[in-house]
């Protein structure tokens, strides 16, 4: 890996963040330019699969819901 593409790697690291600041507004997400080095070079924020956060846990909640209800209609319907 070159130094050039740790370079920039790092100054991509430095700009990006998890969330915005001081209430701003989140930012259009639009691609990076990606280094060609092989392998490739990325950000931890680059690398993240997806977000974080109230989403994440409205989707484990609603599951785990939906799993309550279907265990309570068995229980009804196999006794």
């Amino acid at each position: 890996m070159s130094i050039d593409a740790e370079d920039r790697a790092e100054a991509r690291a430095r700009v990006q963040t998890e969330s915005p600041r001081d209430g701003e507004k989140v930012p259009p997400m639009r691609p990076d330019d990606h280094s060609s080095a092989s392998p490739a070079v990325e950000t931890p924020v680059e690398a993240r699969q997806g977000f974080l956060g109230r989403p994440v846990l409205g989707v484990l909640i609603g599951g785990l819901v939906l799993a309550i209800i279907a265990w309570i209609a068995v229980e009804l319907l196999a006794y």
